[in-house]
């Protein structure tokens, strides 16, 4: 009787086991009944996944109870959900078909939860391994290159910042990068510095990108759009993957190329027993930067006469009048683009001689200083590194709940361009995240710890230039020999440059040394008492986020719900914003909250209609709190589906823009608060905006009115933003993808950097003496500001696997100019200035607007993965239009011309070796172009690349 116990127990025990634990096994095949390696198998409604091997096979432990299904994915062929049953759990035959047009792919960037990307309600792109393996760009990340819409600006080979539907700028605050669900931005400065310390390369499985507002689900610092990069789990994507990348850029320049760099990347994931799994990934770039050296005269609004004006009708401006003169020889105030210390109405770099001056010929005359370029200055001839880690465990809870720790780092060199260019010599960055994830919800914490100096190098070039010499005496020994020796202006620079730091000299580096590496809150001892240039940006962030999806306990719509905290704690020692009066360190804390709801409907047998609402409320202890409401639809009719939606956002201001004070003596930017406009001393001593000091210059105001306008700030509050948009998607007869759209947006209490003309005394005398500073003052503005734009895009099957892609962009942006009494401004012809674009020269002369946006873009793209079964390649042309660039105190107004680039790409696939050789490059016809002013002319770029997959994706 015993022995039968026994025996019975260890029966229930096995029955017991064989429920617990479920052994699934299957074959993926294609239609030729091929084996297919890499295929995604997921059980549906949960994490728990694996892929294919290279026989095809694939095997898959559950807890599940059967039927269950599992959804069967892989690039370039249709998804098929597959039910599991107790007959064939163990023998799963999976048959896919071959697809040229991709349109079932899965997202959730848009509303946080998976959907079909044709039946999104808002615009959404994603790229994934397919779209990476056939771009020709050098990255994932530069693939966003071709995406419809999108301005992907250079500041540094490592360091491009995304921009879209309008408001270009270097340091895209307006925008928010989350990878793997963590916020990419540097806590200090308030942006994403690109892929700087973003995702390893191989490790990224797929970007999704939300064009427009976003802030209804992520918080106002989404106001232009979301980038959410996602990462490949270990429990599906395991094995060991290499990718070695060689190539040359800066090709054809004179004394300086062509130069090499080599890009290397390792992936490893391993799934240990039932729960565990783990991966690591290094990547390490090595190479040479694209140098800015644009040594043409610069162009800024600081030039007398700088527009073209019709007299006739009150000076208004026709066009830009300032015709270059990139002669410093015979160029009293040359101004190299790409050369500092030299700057035409920078303190200490040019000098006015006095009307009373001994020769006529110098009476009034404004003189420029010898500056350094860029590559003097950084005495590294260009050399970039970046390097990116992650390590992260994961282990299954249960089938549907997976926990994870995860550590990134990313450290490295690059430029960054503000009102000057900025050079980081050692950034680096930790994240440290936890979180815990099922299929309707999850739980996440994660703190960035950043580790950020720079140096100014116009701030450094005019250093050098004073403590060598003061500006006073070298313009005197300039306008002596000018006169007395009667020689030309470059010689008498010459004359007045005997003596000065030659760069590559012990002399120019130690002096270069000591401003780069002193902050420049800090004097130097030997130096005149000047201080340093270097600035720091270790600041930190901490956030907290949960969401959850109701939709298995509520049958009448699906309801999610999600709240999040952050802090962030400064730390800049006072180099880059203010401290406190205590003399302690700035904090900001934020909170927000949201609730979506959505519902899909059935009218008729072939309607599906899907209505989401969705709301956040967001606060900043600094400002005033505010709510983001989004109300959209989307209507499927067969393959057809269109979409609308309308929402609000607001955007905060960035640690800059609220605490920001220019060290005594020197320009820069002022935040917005009325404590920081106080610590700035701009609520002591009169200043005037630099469209009423032209105004005044020009005669069209008297001093009076000039008084009358004294800069008079107000209380500092949130950017607001509306937004409507409709769009269709379709698929035709499984050939022609289409994807187009129209949106139109108005802001209101836009946040913009005005400079303002500060007097040295407060007389308004001082503006004929350049006895001024200037400053940019972050401000609300009161005109109103409206961007309309559409776009398409298509992917066209030709047959054969080749496939024509093409897309093209178009957008305006348009302003009805208000002052600070909330009057409409009028040009200078008299005629108000209603819903203008602001690249009219007539607008433009009335103050900057930072648009910054090409009006058209177009890419058009031809490509075939399988030419042969061995054989894959991508011919593709971009074209940007011509666009009015403004930037910063000193670096200039000008119409950056149009540009274009011819990329291409080939590869061979190995596939006894599991390797894909790829040869390619970018702007292959080697034409130079600058994506904004004083930005480094990016130049073409050529690469081969050998990438190891043991899962041959």
């Amino acid at each position: 009787m015993r022995h039968l116990f026994l025996l019975l127990g260890f029966t229930l025990q096995g029955i017991a086991t064989a429920f617990a634990q479920l052994n699934l096994a299957g074959i993926v095949t294609d239609e030729k009944e091929h084996p297919l390696a890499g295929v995604t198998i997921i059980i549906q409604g949960t994490t728990n996944g694996t892929t294919s091997q290279a026989n095809g096979r694939f095997t898959l432990q559950t807890t599940s109870e059967l039927p269950l299904i599992i959804t069967v994915s892989s690039i370039g062929y249709q998804r098929k959900e597959v039910q599991v049953r107790g007959s064939n759990f163990r023998r799963i035959q999976v048959k896919l078909v071959e697809e040229t047009v991709i349109t079932d792919e899965l997202v959730r960037a848009a509303s946080r939860v998976p959907e079909d990307i044709q039946k999104t309600s808002v615009t959404i792109e994603r790229l994934d391994n397919r779209s990476f393996s056939q771009s020709p760009a050098f990255s994932p990340f530069d693939a966003l290159q071709n995406v419809k819409g999108v301005d992907l600006i250079t500041q540094s080979l490592t360091f491009k910042s995304v921009n879209l539907r309008g408001f270009g700028s270097n340091n895209n605050a307006r925008f928010v990068q989350l990878n793997d669900g963590m916020d990419n931005r540097s806590p200090g400065l308030g942006f994403g510095f690109g892929n700087v310390a973003g995702i390893p390369d191989l490790d990224v499985e797929s970007i999704e990108l939300v064009p427009g507002a976003s802030s209804a689900l992520y918080g106002p610092d989404a106001e232009q759009g979301l980038m959410l990069t996602n990462s490949k789990n270990p429990f599906t994507y395991q094995g060991l993957s290499v990718q070695l990348k060689e190539g040359v850029n800066n090709v054809g320049k004179p004394d300086f190329g062509p130069k090499a760099f080599g890009d290397l990347a390792i992936r490893y994931a391993r799934q240990l027993g039932d729960r565990f799994a783990f991966k690591v990934n290094i990547q390490r770039f090595m190479g040479t930067d694209f140098i800015a050296d644009d040594y043409s005269d610069r162009q800024t609004r600081s030039r007398p006469g700088f527009f073209a004006t019709d007299r006739n009708q009150g000076g208004i401006a026709i066009g830009v009048g300032y015709i270059p003169n990139n002669n410093p020889d015979n160029n009293f105030q040359y101004d190299g683009v790409n050369v500092y210390g030299d700057e035409v109405g920078g303190n200490g770099s040019s000098y006015i001689f006095p009307s009373n001056y001994a020769n006529v010929l110098l009476q009034n005359k404004l003189v420029t200083r010898t500056g350094y370029t860029e590559l003097e200055l950084l005495g590294n001839n260009g050399k970039v590194v970046n390097n990116r880690v992650n390590l992260s465990l994961h282990y299954k809870l249960t089938d549907d709940i997976e926990a994870s720790i995860g550590w990134n780092y990313g450290s490295g060199n690059f430029m960054r361009t503000a009102n000057f260019r900025e050079y980081f010599p050692d950034y680096q960055r930790h994240q440290i995240k936890a979180e815990v994830r099922g299929e309707n919800f999850f739980l996440r914490a994660y703190t960035t710890q950043q580790m950020a100096e720079a140096w100014n190098l116009g701030q450094t070039a005019l250093a050098i230039n004073t403590n060598w010499k003061s500006l006073a005496q070298w313009a005197a020994e300039f306008g002596q020999a000018y006169v007395e020796n009667k020689v030309t202006v470059g010689q008498s620079r010459l004359t007045a440059d005997r003596g000065r730091f030659l760069p590559g000299t012990n002399r120019f580096d130690a002096a270069r040394d000591a401003f780069a590496t002193t902050y420049d809150t800090d004097t130097i001892p030997g130096y005149r008492g000047a201080r340093g240039t270097r600035f720091r940006d270790n600041s930190a962030l901490w956030h907290y986020e949960g969401m959850y999806n109701f939709k298995e306990l509520i049958g009448v719509a699906d309801i999610v719900v999600g709240a999040s905290v952050r802090h962030y704690a400064l730390n800049t020692g006072g180099t880059l914003v203010s401290l406190k009066p205590d003399s302690s360190e700035y904090t900001i804390n934020e909170y927000g909250a949201y609730i979506q709801a959505s519902k899909e409907l059935s009218v008729g047998d072939k309607l599906l209609v899907k209505p989401t609402l969705a709301v956040r409320y967001d606060k900043n202890q600094y400002l005033t709190g505010g709510l983001s409401p989004r109300a959209s639809a989307v209507a499927s009719l067969g393959s057809h589906n269109f979409r609308a939606s309308w929402q609000m956002a607001f955007h905060n201001p960035t640690p800059g823009q609220l605490f920001s004070v220019p060290i005594v003596g020197r320009s820069g930017e002022v935040g917005g608060l009325a404590p920081t406009l106080e610590t700035a001393g701009l609520l002591s001593k009169p200043a005037y905006l630099e469209s009423d000091v032209a105004d005044f210059s020009a005669g069209r105001i008297t001093e009076a009115q000039l008084q009358a306008r004294a800069f008079t700030p107000g209380s500092f509050k949130t950017e607001k933003l509306r937004t409507w948009e409709i769009g269709y998607k379709t698929l035709i007869q499984n050939k022609v993808s289409i994807d187009a759209y129209y949106f139109h947006s108005k802001y209101t209490d836009f946040i913009t950097a005005q400079n303002v003309y500060q007097p040295n005394t407060g007389q308004i005398a001082d503006l004929s003496k350049e006895a001024y500073r200037i400053v940019q003052v972050n401000l609300n503005s009161l005109s109103d500001i409206i961007v309309d734009g559409w776009g398409a895009g298509m992917e066209y099957s030709l047959g054969r696997n080749f496939m024509l892609t093409g897309n093209y962009a178009h957008q305006v942006g348009l302003i009805t100019l208000r002052d600070a009494q909330e009057n409409l401004v009028n040009d200078n012809a008299g005629v108000p200035i209603i819903k203008r674009k602001m690249s009219k020269p007539e607008v433009a002369q009335r103050g900057r607007n930072y648009f910054n946006t090409p009006e058209n873009r177009y890419t058009v793209g031809l490509n075939n993965p399988h030419i042969t079964d061995h054989i894959g390649a991508t011919l593709t042309y971009r074209w940007t239009d011509r666009v009015w660039w403004e930037q910063g105190i000193t670096a200039g107004d000008v119409w950056l011309p149009a540009w274009s680039s011819l990329d291409a790409q080939v590869s061979y696939k190995l596939p006894a070796y599991k390797t894909v050789v790829k040869v390619g490059g970018t702007n292959l016809l080697n034409k130079y172009y600058a994506q904004g002013y004083g930005l480094a002319q990016i130049g073409g770029m050529y690469y081969i690349s050998l990438t190891f997959d043991e899962l041959m994706r």
